[in-house]
C-alpha cells in the first residue's frame, strides 16, 4: 500500500472510532427527551401548570438513577425542587457507585451509640416517649 492510502485508512479508522461513542450518546440523549416530553405530556410542570417550556424552580429526576439500574421511563420520573434535587444527587453519588448495594434514603433512620469506656456511674434506661396514634388520643 501506498503512504498515501495507509494514511487515509488510519484516519478513516479513527474518524470512526471517534464518532461511534457520540452517537451512542446522542441516542441514549434523544431516547431521554422522548421519556421526558411523555413524562411532560402527562404530570404538568408544577409551577406553570404547562406541559411544555420552562418549569422555573423544578427539574425533572429520574426516582431510580440510570447508574443504579434505573429505566428511563417516564414512571420513574418525578418533578422535584431544585434544592430537593440537589441534595438527591449528593446522595446519588456516595449510593450509586459501582458494587454498592443500592439503599434509597429514608425519614426513618436509626441510630445506635455505643460509649468508649464504661461509665462511672450506672445509667438508668428510661421508655422514650410513645406518640399518639390518631388526632382523637392527643
Amino acid at each position: 500500500m501506498s503512504p498515501c492510502i495507509d494514511w487515509l485508512a488510519r484516519t478513516i479508522l479513527t474518524l470512526a472510532a471517534t464518532l461511534i461513542p457520540f452517537s451512542a450518546a446522542a441516542a441514549d440523549l434523544q431516547r431521554s427527551r422522548k421519556a421526558e416530553a411523555e413524562f411532560r405530556a402527562a404530570n404538568p410542570c408544577p409551577a406553570t401548570g404547562l406541559t411544555q417550556g420552562v418549569c422555573k424552580g423544578y427539574v425533572i429526576d429520574r426516582i431510580i438513577p440510570p447508574v443504579c439500574g434505573g429505566a428511563e421511563d417516564p414512571a420513574n420520573m418525578q418533578w422535584q425542587t431544585i434544592a430537593e434535587a440537589k441534595a438527591k444527587d449528593k446522595w446519588e453519588r456516595i449510593g450509586c457507585r459501582p458494587g454498592r448495594k443500592q439503599v434509597l434514603p429514608s425519614a426513618a433512620s436509626v441510630t445506635e451509640v455505643f460509649p468508649l469506656s464504661e461509665p462511672s456511674t450506672p445509667i438508668e434506661a428510661t421508655p422514650l416517649p410513645t406518640e399518639p396514634e390518631s388526632e382523637t388520643e392527643k
